[in-house]
């Protein structure tokens, strides 16, 4: 008796002890957190963020969940790390890779098939190369087509378009050869939607949901664009903000065209559930697939940019310097959202904000999984000139007035005298030094772990592409694309508008006062120049304002465009030719400067 009493207290020693040790393990991981994310959340809660929900989850147990903030500024609503429902942007392209890993699993798609195998016959318009696309190009978002900035949203009373209508209208160019070049593409996420449509014989929203939803029990997240599939969660849904020297400004809800591509809405509680699946060990059984093996091919890597510090696997990013970390950030007119899962350790981590704000995510990712490597320097020189330009995002608009925006975010390259690379945006606030580590690749120490490694891949003696940031490459500008250009362009097309504007309105001052008689051609002459200006501007104050271009508008002043470039030339040509003037010769030739710096910005391009 004596022997099984002391057993007894033995074992019930040995189980309080591990209780207690695994009890306390838990707190000082979720005391590490709090400390860790407290801090970033000081920084910006209330300043430029106005809430945000941050869990993260080990073995499949929450350790960490906290809420900050408000979910509605106005009604003082506070954040819930489980209910509130937010926009979860881009995230919404993990759901249309898992649901290509299914159908790949039961044979349905082959990842290295070319995709018009799966498309209606001519379905894809605008193909310039002869390499096929296959499903893994637009996992990798290597399938070279530009981006794709007309008609991107609905407007909450517009009818609802199928995928196969809205991918058959305005369809980018493919501006690259397939493999060669990673240009981040909502367009070609959303056609591997549609691929998904075709070959599981469901509609997207149906499949997402039966396929992945149910088994989750996903029970508060909306797929489509207008969220009629579960209009319940709207009633918890934070309200979304954009940030400025003017305080936060309240932005319209995301009705996505593309809606896979980044439509879906949901509670965080729910986008735990998923990255709880996600994260767990690959030699668990699993509900998103039939072999758990499939994941384990999921996440395997795919692509990667010349010495980039993180590469793709199969649609999902992996985190900067770990490759064993991966998942995907979604941003909105008024969200911000990270969602990342580690299977090797079973960790998930989910960031949620009402605003778009990039910094936030970034240093709460960087004290909890960030881990620097040595790096050291090369020693002695070599010629790196070769290096020096301007760098465009390949995630760009190369053909119409959208390109402006891709204008906006490129970077300027300058080879310092003790071979350092000085990293500017001309049009942003950036500028960082790089110390070369290794061949064209450069380490800053003190940039954010998803800019600290700038690498150019060089092919046959010249840049092909440089890998700064996630989600896409960049390449280089001509002389007449880059910063220099462009400011010349379009100074030349807004003072060209204004002159034309101001010796208008002289036209009409003098003809209104009699003071002298003024040909008739010299009015249709400035008309033309007001006008032709004037359209473009107004168009592209409106467009960047709503974070998109609207086709109707874009053809329209296109049209007016043209038609008041003839009119100019003709009522330019007769004026000159008329009376033989200098002055007239002067506002001629100024005229046609105008028509080519709207071509240059595209304002006299349609597709």
């Amino acid at each position: 008796m004596k022997k099984i009493f002391f057993l007894s207290c033995f074992i019930a020693f040995a189980f309080v002890v591990l209780f207690t040790h695994s009890f306390i393990f838990a707190a000082e991981v979720t005391d590490n957190y709090e400390t860790a994310i407290d801090t970033v959340a000081d920084a910006y809660i209330g300043k430029s963020v106005p809430g945000a929900c941050v869990i993260v989850s080990e073995h499949g147990e929450i350790v960490f969940s906290k809420a900050y903030g408000y979910a509605d500024l106005e009604k003082n609503t506070p954040m819930d790390p489980k209910n509130t429902v937010f926009e979860w942007g881009s995230i919404s392209k993990t759901f249309i890779w898992v649901s290509v890993m299914q159908l790949s699993e039961e044979g349905k798609i082959d990842l290295d098939a070319d995709i018009r195998n799966y498309l209606p016959k001519g379905f894809l318009k605008n193909l310039h190369y002869d390499a096929p696309i296959t499903m893994r190009h637009l996992m990798n978002h290597t399938a070279g087509f530009e981006e794709q900035l007309i008609n991107l949203r609905y407007f909450e009373r517009d009818k609802e378009f199928t995928l196969a209508e809205v991918l058959s209208s305005h369809q980018p160019e493919q501006v690259f050869s397939p493999g060669k070049v990673s240009a981040y593409s909502n367009w070609g996420a959303a056609l591997a939607a549609f691929i998904v449509e075709r070959t599981s014989g469901q509609n997207y929203k149906e499949y997402v949901n039966e396929h992945i939803l149910k088994p989750l029990d996903m029970n508060n997240t909306s797929i489509g664009p207008f969220q009629n599939d579960n209009p319940m969660i709207l009633a918890r849904k934070a309200v979304g903000y954009s940030f400025s020297e003017k305080g936060f400004q309240k932005e319209p809800d995301m009705y996505l065209r593309m809606y896979p591509a980044g439509g879906m809405n949901g509670s965080a509680g729910d986008l735990l559930n998923y990255a709880q699946e996600l994260a767990k060990n690959y030699d668990k059984d699993n509900l998103l697939f039939n072999n758990p093996h499939t994941k384990k091919e999921m996440f395997t890597e795919t692509y990667r940019s010349y010495g980039a510090n993180s590469g793709l696997s199969h649609g999902f990013w992996q985190y900067a310097s770990n490759s064993k970390m991966f998942g995907h950030e979604g941003g909105t007119y008024g969200f911000k959202t990270q969602i990342w899962v580690e299977p090797k350790n079973e960790r998930a981590v989910l960031i949620l904000t009402n605003v778009m704000e990039t910094e936030f995510c970034s240093e709460i990712m960087e004290k909890i999984a960030y881990k620097e490597t040595a790096k050291s320097k090369i020693k002695g020189k070599s010629d790196l000139r070769m290096l020096n330009g301007d760098y465009l995002p390949a995630r760009s608009v190369f053909k119409n007035v959208g390109k402006i925006q891709g204008k906006m975010q490129m970077i300027s390259i300058k080879v310092t005298s003790n071979n350092r690379i000085y990293l500017t945006m001309p049009f942003g606030n950036k500028k960082i030094y790089y110390e070369q580590i290794a061949p064209n690749i450069f380490f800053c120490k003190d940039a954010s772990p998803e800019e600290k490694i700038l690498a150019f891949k060089v092919t046959d003696g010249k840049v092909s592409s440089v890998s700064f940031r996630l989600a896409h490459d960049y390449v280089l500008a001509s002389k007449t694309q880059g910063h220099i250009g462009f400011i010349i362009g379009f100074a030349t097309y807004a003072s060209t508008t204004m002159i034309f504007f101001i010796l208008l309105a002289t036209q009409f001052i003098s003809l209104l006062k009699n003071r002298r008689k003024c040909m008739q051609t010299r009015i249709w002459f400035c008309i033309a120049g007001t006008v032709l200006g004037l359209s473009g501007i107004i168009g592209m104050v409106h467009w960047f304002s709503i974070y998109e271009i609207l086709a109707h508008e874009l053809i329209l002043i296109t049209a007016i465009g043209w038609i008041f470039c003839i009119a100019g030339v003709l009522c330019g040509g007769y004026t000159y030719f008329k009376e033989r003037s200098f002055k007239n010769g002067v506002l001629l030739l100024g005229f046609i400067a105008q028509i080519f710096s709207a071509y240059y910005i595209g304002i006299l391009t349609v597709i």
